[in-house]
């Protein structure tokens, strides 16, 4: 029961290992370089995708993972999705046509440290993760420090907006799945979702839920008493209070790089719906170069669905992101990178 009471955007995307030869433009190869960027009593590790063969400095790109520590392939550890490895498959398509990837396991995942520090860590303290991820590139050689840009996923865009916003030099982000509402309004439409399957319940139960939830995020927001809050809402409570109250529309409304913002038409843990409503938030503050496309039949994976539903996530056919998705992705990009 206490699923229906608490939901969260997952992140991840999905894939297996993408080379040059799937639709790359062409023939630039790539190396891989394991780095370590050393934080304030922690560390993070990851992969340099190197384009070589090409003029340096190059331009780059950061991923950034959504909600939920992960390491730097955005895998999910759920059966049927052994093979999905989203960030790899996105550094490789985009290294591979000459533009370098940083991608990191996120701080207490994988060969990263500061797993003590996740209780007391928000989205803002994420963010400042990926300015060190920016700091490091704009340090190295092969890197042009102007021709850098985001692309996050899910609570990574929600990142990637808060950083472009106050960072002028970002080039450009793109925004996966990303939130147009608040966390508030989004945890409530996901427990919706939720209470719409489960016909076992009957409509006096579903409302009694509806209603604790409610209570439990206002307190949450508030500040009030959370000692008998479940454990799932006290756990991570910094970062849950951020998300809750974070609205995206009028972050995004700060940001005036290019910003391309993707979505699946079946993402039922962020609705189709929330691309237009960032588009609009951004353009109402005249950023004229905003692109948003919706992509029919896939879901919050970014992974051909039938549903969208998370109880399907174990029976999809494929686990592999589309060339069409990887070439939208690589050929806006490219073409804000490759401006002087």
């Amino acid at each position: 029961m206490k699923a229906l009471l608490l939901s969260f955007c997952i992140a991840g995307l999905a894939m297996t290992s993408f080379g040059q030869k799937n639709g790359a433009r062409n023939s630039a190869v790539f190396s891989d370089e394991e780095i370590v960027i050393r934080m304030n009593g922690y560390q993070l590790a990851g992969t340099l995708s190197l384009p070589s063969g090409v003029r340096r400095p190059v331009p780059a790109v950061i991923l950034i993972t959504g909600s939920g520590q992960q390491t730097r392939d955005e895998a999910i550890p759920i059966p049927g999705l052994e093979n999905y490895r989203p960030f790899r498959q996105i550094a490789e398509h985009l290294a591979a046509r000459g533009i370098a990837v940083l991608r990191v396991d996120d701080r207490g995942m994988g060969s990263s440290t500061g797993k003590e520090t996740l209780a007391a860590a928000t989205t803002s303290s994420f963010a400042d993760d990926t300015r060190a991820q920016i700091a490091f590139l704009r340090g190295r050689r092969e890197i042009d420090p102007n021709r850098i840009a985001l692309v996050g996923h899910s609570e990574g865009g929600s990142i990637a907006m808060m950083i472009a916003a106050t960072d002028a030099r970002i080039r450009a982000i793109v925004l996966i799945a990303a939130m147009g509402k608040t966390g508030r309004e989004v945890n409530l439409a996901q427990q919706e979702e939720a209470l719409a399957q489960a016909t076992n319940l009957t409509e006096e139960k579903k409302n009694e839920l509806r209603a604790e939830q409610r209570r439990i995020l206002q307190t949450v927001i508030e500040g009030g008493d959370t000692s008998q809050l479940p454990p799932q809402a006290r756990q991570f409570l910094p970062w849950f209070r951020e998300f809750l109250t974070f609205d995206p529309r009028v972050v995004i409304q700060r940001v005036r790089q290019p910003v391309l913002i993707l979505q699946g038409a079946l993402d039922w843990q962020v609705t189709a719906d929330h691309a237009a409503l960032l588009e609009r938030a951004a353009r109402e503050t005249g950023n004229r170069e905003v692109t948003a496309r919706v992509f029919p039949g896939l879901n919050h994976l970014f992974l051909p669905a039938r549903t969208g539903a998370w109880s399907e996530y174990s029976t999809l056919t494929t686990t592999a992101l589309s060339v069409e998705l990887l070439n939208a992705l690589s050929t806006w990009l490219e073409a804000r990178l490759d401006r002087s």
